[in-house]
């Protein structure tokens, strides 16, 4: 396996105790997640939005049960997300900790590797930028930050329109149905940008063979009518 590893944040949200009315219920750590994520549980990317459906953190996740779930968290993200879930845990049966795990990307199969042992990186900062790239793999914190709109990033990797109601659904559902967003995140070549877009031009790297410099950029999108 060919390894990086996040520079996030795991955190652990964990049922603190199942009673006998919560089995009927289904009123698990599944159930807290499920009402304030946009995606659904089983996917491997996920977003906690607020109620206008601008990202509060994007997150990876990985389910251990219904008990138990681990979000790996942008660490610029993981203040306001505990700050944004305080609510919600006073009103829940969960507890947030910080877990011994870290999450580190497999560039073999583009998944999520979760695990307790130290890896050191198998392979640089500028590999792990080029393969990002060509996997249109953006980061939070580094090429979009907290109150982008959802839809503006990627709706397919973080947005379940099937799975029920969450919070800022209502605005996401809204664009997605009757609009488009203004802008959407892509990867571009430097010179195939505006003046404007490439001095804002995020992860930008030399990509083989060309040496072209490519990188994120927001794009607009044609209005539609």
């Amino acid at each position: 396996m060919r390894l990086y590893k996040l520079p996030d944040t795991v955190l652990s949200i964990k049922a603190l105790k199942v009673s006998s009315a919560d089995q009927k219920t289904g009123n698990f750590a599944s159930g807290f997640l499920n009402g304030i994520t946009s995606n659904t549980l089983d996917a491997p990317l996920n977003a906690f939005l607020n109620q206008h459906g601008r990202i509060i953190a994007t997150v990876r996740q990985q389910k251990i049960s219904d008990n138990e779930f681990l979000i790996s968290v942008p660490m610029i993200a993981v203040d306001n997300l505990l700050k944004h879930l305080e609510r919600y845990v006073k009103l829940s049966r969960v507890s947030i900790n910080p877990s011994n795990q870290s999450a580190f990307i497999d560039l073999d199969t583009i998944q999520t590797v979760w695990t307790s042992v130290h890896h050191a990186n198998s392979i640089s900062d500028e590999e792990f930028t080029l393969f990002r790239l060509n996997h249109k793999i953006p980061l939070m914190g580094v090429d979009y930050q907290a109150d982008e709109f959802i839809l503006n990033v990627h709706e397919d990797d973080y947005v379940s329109y099937t799975k029920g109601c969450f919070l800022g659904q209502e605005l996401v559902a809204k664009v997605h149905n009757r609009a488009q967003p203004a802008r959407r995140l892509i990867v571009a070549f430097e010179d195939q940008c505006s003046s404007q877009e490439a001095a804002k031009m995020t992860s930008k790297i030399p990509a083989p063979p060309s040496g072209r410099p490519k990188g994120f950029i927001f794009s607009p999108l044609p209005a539609t009518k």
